[in-house]
């Protein structure tokens, strides 16, 4: 189990989030898995709603983001929020996704 860095001050929400992200990392606990997801869903896929404008793609890189997180969860370091980092994949993702599209004919 990583230490949380002492010189930050972290809410109690990121402290669960740490407590979850244990459990689901170092026990395979799928309800752990289960309420990160049912905690950031909804303001991920608003987010990636803003930025690409289309329900059904919002969707898509929604679970892409959830998947490539849950994927890397051995690289989450508690030097930040997990939203943080979550929303950086996502945001990274779909910029990526836009940049394709975008380059299509």
């Amino acid at each position: 189990m990583e230490e949380i860095d002492s010189k930050k001050k972290f809410s109690d929400k990121a402290l669960q989030d740490f407590r979850l992200i244990d459990q689901a990392r170092l026990e395979g606990d799928q309800q752990a898995y289960a309420e990160l997801m049912e905690r950031y869903r909804k303001p991920l896929y608003h987010t990636m709603l803003k930025m690409v404008k289309n329900t059904d793609d919002a969707e898509d890189l929604t679970i892409e983001a959830f998947a490539k997180a849950f994927k890397g969860l051995g690289k989450f370091k508690k030097e930040y929020t997990f939203s943080t980092w979550l929303f950086r994949i996502a945001t990274n993702n779909c910029i990526d996704f836009i940049r394709k599209k975008s380059s299509r004919p």
